[in-house]
Formats: C-alpha cells, sequence, structure tokens
C-alpha cells in the first residue's frame, strides 16, 4: 500500500491551493498517495502516514483557519510526521530579514508542532485588488497580477518532502 501524505491547506484567493495541488501532484508522480485538501474541509488526519500544512501571509500573520486546524489536530499531528510552507510575496525575496518575518508568521503552526526539514518558503501571486482597503475602490484586474510564484522552487521541494518526513516513496 502506498503512503498517504495529505496537504491541508488554508487559502484565501487560491494561490495557495495550487501550490498545495501542484505539491500533491509532485508526490503522486513519486508513488505517494498525496491528497490536497483545505484545513477546513478535514475531519481526521488519522490514516495519513505525513501531514504538510500550508498558509499564506497577509500583513505578518497567517490565516485562522490554519492556526484553528494545528489547534484542532494538535494531538495528532504530533503523532506523525509534518511539514509545513508558507506562501506570500515576502518569500519574492528570501533575504535572511524576510525569512525571520516569515518564520515568525508560521510560529502558529510550527510552535506547536516538530516540524521536519526545512519549512517551504515560496512567493505567491499578487492583485492590487486583493488588499483590503486598495480591494475596495479597485476591479480584479488579470492584467496588474503579479505571479511570482516559481514552480521548480516548489516541485523540488515537493520531491524533497518524502525523504524529510522519512516516508518512503514506491
Amino acid at each position: 500500500m502506498s503512503p498517504r501524505i495529505l496537504i491541508a491547506y488554508a487559502t484565501k484567493h487560491e494561490t495557495t491551493r495550487e501550490i498545495a495541488d501542484a505539491i500533491a501532484e509532485t508526490l503522486k508522480e513519486q508513488g505517494i498517495d498525496a491528497e490536497a485538501r483545505s484545513v477546513g474541509t478535514v475531519d481526521s488526519v488519522f490514516g495519513y502516514d505525513g501531514v504538510v500544512i500550508g498558509s499564506p501571509i497577509y500583513m505578518g500573520k497567517i490565516l485562522k483557519e490554519a492556526k484553528q486546524f494545528v489547534a484542532r489536530f494538535a494531538g495528532a499531528l504530533q503523532e506523525r510526521p509534518t511539514a509545513a510552507f508558507a506562501v506570500g510575496m515576502s518569500c519574492k525575496d528570501l533575504t535572511d530579514e524576510n525569512c525571520r518575518k516569515v518564520e515568525k508568521a508560521m510560529e502558529p503552526v510550527t510552535g506547536p508542532l516538530q516540524i521536519r526539514g526545512e519549512m517551504g518558503m515560496f512567493a505567491g501571486r499578487m492583485n492590487p485588488s486583493f488588499a483590503p482597503v486598495i480591494g475596495l475602490f479597485m476591479r480584479y484586474d488579470e492584467a496588474k497580477t503579479e505571479d511570482a510564484r516559481d514552480w521548480d522552487a516548489i516541485r523540488t521541494w515537493a520531491r524533497e518532502l518524502p525523504g524529510r518526513l522519512g516516508i518512503a516513496a514506491v
């Protein structure tokens, strides 16, 4: 039987979901039974050999849904290998300072859990209409979107996940 990994994500504008889907697809290519699901749809983490938790960062904070997921399943998550990834424009330029900011923002996930390996830090997609105040005055305009996601980096990180989690790919 193939090992099972859950990629549980919080998302606001679907960018993190798209990254979670890419992680799941990359794992499937390695023979892992991977499933990307919104944190709000997860009823249990039992039956998974490992869990990956992802959240976007807005204004230096992760989404409350990601925090609630960790709080809800903390005991079960501590019993299985767990990894994490963050998505945000602050990850576009991974200076030491930006890495510290991302790590601080992710503390509600990484603090209560023992995260295996290096946390994924991925640039996101930004549209001015996503911004809280600006978004009230602008309509969504795909032409103004900056998509800074590095799909090769995302897939490389995903390929290394089984090793980080101590899960043998089939």
